[in-house]
């Protein structure tokens, strides 16, 4: 029985000992850690992209685009390394507003009005539509530390019973620079010839040439190229039966880069 005792009292022993060793090891390592937090203020995590400075204090040196009496706080060479960037994203990393760029409610008013302009629904009545926004930058093949905010878009998505809209505004100049649009009912008739046009203009361009069009099956493409750019504007168009007595319009506009 001795014996019996003296084993179980070790044993007792070797896990209170291995108990209180885990103990104070993880007390050591709060305090190294509560120490190091308020020496450095805490845990800073870096955004993918750095805050603009440019624009109207002229910090970069550059001059915005003028179109309709507005002018546009990128150049048009960092406007077209916007939109081939954002084209070719393989993926959308998130992150914070930073300084330059609007905010999500300015970002979401651009829209309403972007769409009232358009035709699209009423922007201007409240409460009209159900919205989701987020802010991202594209992601790249190749890894890029950090990128201009001009890089950056808003995604805002407005829904109802009569629309979806997908918009894409720059997170800068805080103009649509691409949209994907189901229209049911009885929207699509409301919407404005000359669409395409009026697309560059809302963008903050002005196009150079006649819109081409061009017709393959029930889908139609149209583009128009961009006055002094490489940048060109295509909508895309067609018509959907979900079922017998009910269908949609797909239109969908973006901005391109094309290739010299």
């Amino acid at each position: 029985m001795k014996k019996y005792k003296y084993t179980f009292l070790s044993l007792m022993f070797v896990v209170l000992f291995l108990m209180g060793s885990m103990a104070a090891a993880n007390a050591i390592l709060k305090r190294r850690e509560t120490r190091l937090l308020s020496e450095r203020g805490g845990i800073k995590v870096e955004s993918p992209v750095r805050a603009w400075e440019g624009g109207e204090n002229g910090d970069e040196g550059v001059d915005g685009i003028d179109t309709n009496d507005k002018k546009n706080p990128l150049s048009m060479e960092q406007a077209e390394e916007a939109v081939k960037s954002w084209n070719d994203r393989t993926g959308v990393t998130l992150h914070g507003q930073v300084a330059g760029q609007v905010s999500m409610e300015e970002a979401i008013e651009h829209g309403k009005k972007w769409l009232d302009g358009m035709g699209i629904g009423d922007g201007n009545e409240e409460g009209s539509f159900g919205i989701n926004a987020e802010l991202g930058v594209g992601r790249q093949k190749e890894d890029i530390e950090q990128r201009e905010a001009y890089f950056s878009f808003w995604t805002v998505t407005y829904f109802n019973q009569s629309m979806n809209a997908v918009l894409y505004l720059n997170a800068v100049t805080g103009n649509v620079w691409g949209a994907e649009i189901k229209l049911y009912e009885e929207q699509a008739k409301k919407m404005p010839d000359g669409r395409l046009r009026l697309f560059v203009e809302l963008a903050g361009f002005q196009a150079a040439d006649e819109v081409s069009s061009a017709m393959d099956s029930e889908e139609t493409t149209s583009e128009v190229k961009i006055k002094e750019s490489q940048l060109y504007a295509q909508e895309m168009s067609y018509a959907m039966a979900v079922w017998p007595g009910n269908s949609y319009e797909y239109i969908a506009y973006q901005l391109l880069v094309r290739q010299p």
